[in-house]
């Protein structure tokens, strides 16, 4: 160890004197290098500029300010420099065992970070294996995922198929024996389900060995299934032939089992139309039976009509009756033309029907416009009721208009030989019917019986209404005819000279025309509006030509005024103001100032001409545009002294009834 020592100083000395002699050479050659002058020209601006460089130091500027030689000054740095690296290698030599230390340290570091770099780099060999391993597991992680997606899918698939096309043994059982209840609606959607799905396997020809294994079990279920609905729907249906069996009750308890008549419509449709067609029949005879006994009943309780055939506008009472027959009062005569409170019916036509047992133990009569109201109703309430049932149970599903026509077909087969019952109920009425205000009344009630049903958004009566209309409108005319030939057959000498009593017709045609009228306020019937309109001008002008049979003038003018006046009252009575009314009031208004003009005319004859005159010339006058005329004002005063003097004498005041 001291040798290895030695050695190194002696190293060391040796090469600290190798420094010192270059060190030495190389300032020799920088003094040469500076003495030499044959090499360049000096530039004196570089010197310049390095003396300015010295003078700024701060070393320099101290030694120049204190008056030091600068050669001495150098050699003194110099001298120091030498003695400070003597000391700088001295120190050296002091620390060369720690420096030799430090050496073998570092070389120690340098084989143990050897190492570490060898086992990194054999680290990172393995690392990269890994990483390989790493990837080859993820790409087989994504081929397992793939193939467990892959599987699930098949297996879903599968699940899919096998549930759709098994048929457990306890739906089986539960077709062939469960009581048919809501429950066995959910088994049929089960096997219905099960059943399309086979039978589109075999369509498309997709059928393997298990659904062929499968598919008898389920035609099997499926026969089963049908004839214990067909059993099930034909007892629920028999049940409404049941004496007084509320039949709406029944039918809400059939619709809570339509999903059965839809699995017997798809799957046997011979079965579905046996169904229906014993549901029509049924229901059939049941509503035949109980419409007929219902309209013959009622039938017992119409009150007796009073109007007859030879009541007519134009007959005088004074020749109604014959051989068989009693003459008939004017009091009958004109309560057959009376509205009265028989409008009533078109207020109450929401009132329910009649009960036949309360009215008959009460022996309450009806007129046949109540009859026709309540037993309409009845069958509008029916219709509207089976209707929706026949819409609902027996529904296609299929396009709105095919559905609506067969609805109608079927509406047809059930209620078609009713409807013709109550249409000849109406003709046998009509035939014996000359009673035009009821006749009105009867086809404002269909009018409002039409909008109910429109209202129900239910139109499956509309052609027996068309039918009814068709009935009554010929039958109105012929009446309103027959009045108005009665009307045309009386002779206007028919009257007494010199009476001015209103004729009989009078009165009659008032009630008669107010109560057409007011049952056609609010309907503006252009069709009755012409024909009162005809019998209107023919009153008028009959009484206009009886009037002129009278002989005087001004009774005459009375009659008339007491004929229209008393037409009017009968209007005014009824706070009616219809086109019949406002023509009869101008024609009255037209003869009372005939009447008037004709009694001043009696009595103030001079009056009434010097102001006629006088008239007719201020008009001249303004239609001319001239200034207004003088007149005679003598003549004017003394016709103004006579009228002053006996005009209470001259007005007397006639009532005329």
């Amino acid at each position: 160890m001291a040798e290895s020592k030695a050695m190194s100083l002696a190293d060391i000395e040796a090469q600290e004197a190798a420094m010192n002699s270059e060190v030495m050479a190389m300032d020799l050659g920088s003094d040469l290098a500076d003495m030499d002058i044959n090499v360049e020209e000096i530039d004196f601006n570089e010197v310049d500029d390095d003396l300015k460089k010295f003078q700024e130091d701060e070393i320099v500027k101290d030694a120049l300010q204190r008056g030091v030689d600068l050669g001495d000054y150098a050699r003194q740095i110099e001298t120091e420099l030498k003695r400070t690296e003597k000391d700088s290698v001295s120190d050296y030599l002091k620390e060369s065992g720690d420096v030799a230390d430090l050496h073998m340290s570092i070389k120690s570091c340098d084989s143990v970070l050897e190492r570490m770099e060898h086992m990194l780099t054999k680290f990172q060999a393995d690392l990269g294996k890994v990483s390989s391993e790493i990837k080859h597991l993820q790409d087989k992680s994504m081929l397992m995922r793939v193939k467990l997606k892959n599987r699930k899918s098949v297996h879903k698939d599968l699940d899919h198929y096998v549930r759709s096309i098994y048929v457990s043994p306890k739906l089986i059982q539960s077709i062939y024996e469960a009581e048919i209840k809501d429950q066995y609606i959910e088994h049929l959607k089960e096997l219905d389900s099960k059943l399309r799905h086979l039978q589109d396997l075999k369509n498309t020809k997709k059928l393997d060995q298990a659904a062929k294994d499968m598919l008898p079990l389920v035609q099997r279920a499926q026969v089963k299934a049908v004839s214990r609905i067909r059993q099930f729907l034909l007892q629920r249906i028999y049940l409404l032939k049941k004496p007084q069996t509320n039949i709406q009750i029944k039918q809400n308890l059939l619709l809570r089992f339509n999903y059965l008549y839809q699995f017997c419509k798809i799957h046997d449709r011979e079965v579905s139309e046996e169904i229906r067609t014993i549901y029509i029949e049924t229901i059939h005879k049941i509503y035949s039976q109980h419409f007929k006994q219902y309209l013959v009943s009622l039938m017992k309780l119409q009150a007796a009509s009073v109007v007859t055939k030879a009541d007519l506008l134009g007959v005088d009472e004074a020749k109604s009756g014959g051989m068989f027959s009693l003459r008939k009062s004017s009091l009958h005569l004109e309560r057959v033309f009376m509205l009265g409170n028989r409008n009533a019916i078109l207020s109450n036509i929401d009132k329910p029907p009649i009960i036949y047992h309360s009215a008959a133990k009460r022996n309450h009569k009806f007129p046949y416009q109540e009859i026709f109201r309540t037993t309409h109703r009845l069958l509008m309430d029916t219709a509207t009721t089976e209707t929706a049932f026949v819409g609902e149970f027996f529904s296609d599903g299929k396009d709105a208009k095919v559905t609506a026509k067969k609805e109608q077909i079927t509406f047809e087969s059930i209620f078609g030989k009713i409807t013709q019952l109550f249409i000849e109920n109406l003709e046998h009425y009509l035939n014996k019917s000359y009673d035009c205000l009821e006749i009105l009344i009867l086809i404002r009630v269909v009018t409002l019986h039409t909008q109910m049903m429109r209202h129900r958004q239910t139109e499956c009566l509309d052609p027996f209404f068309d039918r009814i209309n068709m009935l009554l409108w010929p039958r109105f005319k012929v009446i309103l005819d027959a009045h108005l030939a009665s009307v045309k057959s009386v002779k206007a000498n028919s009257v007494r000279r010199g009476t001015t009593t209103p004729f009989f017709l009078a009165h009659r045609y008032g009630e008669f025309a107010s109560g057409i009228d007011a049952l056609n306020k609010d309907y503006n019937d252009a069709i009755i509006t012409s024909n009162m309109g005809r019998l209107r001008d023919t009153v008028c002008d009959l009484l206009e030509r009886m009037a002129n049979c009278i002989g005087d003038k001004t009774m005459s003018v009375v009659f008339l005024i007491n004929n229209y006046d008393s037409i009017l009252k009968v209007f005014d009575d009824k706070n009616l103001d219809s086109e019949t009314a406002k023509d009869v009031k101008g024609r009255m208004h037209g003869h009372v100032a005939k009447y008037v003009e004709a009694g001043l005319q009696e009595k103030f004859s001079k009056l009434i001409t010097f102001v006629r005159a006088a008239e007719k010339k201020v008009n001249d006058a303004l239609e001319s545009k001239k200034p207004l005329p003088s007149l005679d004002l003598e003549s004017a005063a003394e016709i103004v002294r006579t009228f002053a003097k006996h005009w209470q004498r001259n007005v007397s005041v006639n009532v005329w009834m």
